[in-house]
């Protein structure tokens, strides 16, 4: 779930962008037994259905979530952080409940036809829309990584079913945001995976300040083993 959040960042050609001829999220994919099924798009947001070819034992379908982007929309949405009523009980993020739904029922028609186990899985931005997703159609489970708080305790309890793993890196700023405050009291829904033992940051963020590194998904992935090992 972890490779496929850092993969999610990756544009292809069909998002308007010039890849200079790199290879594309399927190329990627294909390496190993996976296949993007669908592409879902909206103002601020990106997701994606991706499934093994194989139908046998150890199938299965992730819809992966994309994370903020450069772009202004993504900021402007991230720093909305009046409290809304979510439709399944409790209160959350606003800006992130827009987000979701500018694409949330083109993605619900899409999962319907799935048969394969369904996991949703997100880095930053998008674990917050996997873990609002989840709560409206439960997954088997949910992966975040670095992703920040949602909602309040009566929408984490909308998830006390379905098993939500949000894993940490240290001094990763993001699952501290936004801050707890009289008027949102947001928390994080599911099981805390802190990662206690950081490697040395990947070398593309080695000068970045740690607050940054560490909540790269690169670096995310890179610390996986410690985080489950503890």
């Amino acid at each position: 779930m972890s490779e496929l959040c850092r993969l999610i960042y990756r544009k292809n050609a069909s998002e308007g962008v010039d890849t200079l001829g790199q290879a594309s999220r399927n190329d990627f994919l294909e390496r190993v037994g996976l296949i993007e099924q669908r592409f879902f798009s909206g103002p601020t947001t990106q997701a994606a259905l991706i499934e093994t070819v194989e139908t046998g034992d150890g199938a299965f379908a992730a819809l992966v979530f994309r994370g903020t982007t450069g772009r202004l929309s993504n900021w402007l949405s991230n720093l909305d952080m009046a409290a809304c009523e979510w439709p399944t009980g409790g209160n959350v993020h606003r800006g992130f409940r827009n987000i979701l739904m500018e694409i949330w029922d083109t993605i619900a028609s899409a999962l319907e036809v799935i048969e394969k186990p369904l996991y949703y899985t997100g880095h930053s931005l998008g674990g917050a829309l996997a873990t609002l997703a989840a709560s409206l159609l439960p997954p088997c489970a949910v992966y975040t990584f670095g992703a920040p708080r949602i909602g309040d305790a009566e929408f984490a309890q909308t998830l006390a079913g379905i098993p939500v793993f949000n894993v940490f890196n240290p001094k990763d700023i993001v699952p501290e945001l936004p801050p707890v405050s009289r008027r949102t009291r947001f928390t994080h829904a599911g099981t805390i995976v802190r990662n206690t033992e950081i490697h040395s940051p990947h070398h593309a963020f080695a000068h970045a300040p740690s607050f940054l590194a560490n909540h790269a998904p690169l670096n995310y992935t890179a610390q996986l083993p410690v985080a489950f090992d503890n």
